[in-house]
């Protein structure tokens, strides 16, 4: 590094030196061209002289043109490493993402199948039915949780991020209309001492619940879908960055940058 710095004062101060001297060497030719037909070199030394500052100058371009091509070289090899980091970042979120979330949009869409198809075929069944809620309260529950601990982990962008917490709230939601579908059984148990106002309470959470589940079953399903698009447009991102740091290492001869 300190080798490049004398090399690029060197170079500065030659090419300020050429202009310095152009101007100097100009600075003694006062007459024209016939004062010095008899010259050597005649005439030519007379237009030499009135233009060789612009030579000159046009010598210190040349010169700092030179100059900066090993600033012009780094500055590419350090554009074509960052995209070697890029290209990685890119392909090894998309994996992550494919292996964390594909699996657990099968399973969000196994349970918004598994809602609505078992509401539907127990609607009429109400001796089935609260049974069925229990089962799927404690289901829904454990897809809550684990939902939880994936948004704590920051797994996936921000719309996937925004998708999920929609889902863990909507998921909340149900949840408490499915406890309060079963809420006489909590009612008429004697080891909860409940009072008449309590239990009317419970009665009347419970009858809302009935009434509002297959609403909370419907929202279930629209946000697991939501939430599934937001998966898919994000890796539809990440994809195209990934293929366009592809195709520009691809086309870039990386031996001949000194990035073998």
């Amino acid at each position: 590094m300190a080798d490049d710095r004398n090399t690029f004062s060197l170079v500065g101060a030659a090419a300020i030196l050429a202009l310095v001297l152009g101007f100097a060497y100009g600075a003694t030719f006062n007459s024209g061209c016939e004062q010095i037909k008899d010259a050597p070199f005649g005439c030519l030394e007379w237009w030499f002289s009135r233009y060789q500052t612009l030579i000159a100058m046009f010598g210190a371009i040349f010169v700092a043109w030179l100059s900066v091509q090993p600033v012009l070289k780094q500055l590419k090899l350090s554009s074509l490493q960052t995209a070697v980091a890029l290209q990685q970042v890119h392909a090894d979120r998309e994996k992550r993402l494919e292996s964390w979330l594909k699996p657990e949009l099968a399973a969000l869409d196994k349970l918004s199948e598994d809602l609505a198809r078992g509401y539907h075929e127990r609607e009429d069944d109400h001796a089935v039915l609260p049974h069925w809620v229990w089962d799927m309260y404690q289901t829904v529950d454990s897809t809550r949780d684990r939902l939880i601990q994936r948004q704590n982990r920051n797994l996936g962008g921000s719309e996937i991020t925004a998708a999920r917490q929609n889902l863990i709230d909507i998921l909340g939601r149900i949840s408490n209309c499915m406890s309060d579908y079963n809420g006489s059984v909590y009612a008429d148990d004697p080891e909860y001492d409940l009072s008449d106002e309590d239990k009317a309470k419970i009665d009347e959470a419970e009858l809302k619940a009935r009434k509002d589940l297959p609403d909370r079953i419907d929202e279930v399903s629209v946000a697991i879908n939501k939430f599934g698009e937001a998966v898919a447009t994000d890796l539809r991102e990440l994809r195209m960055k990934r293929r366009f740091y592809d195709q520009m290492l691809a086309s870039t001869d990386l031996s001949g940058e000194g990035m073998e």
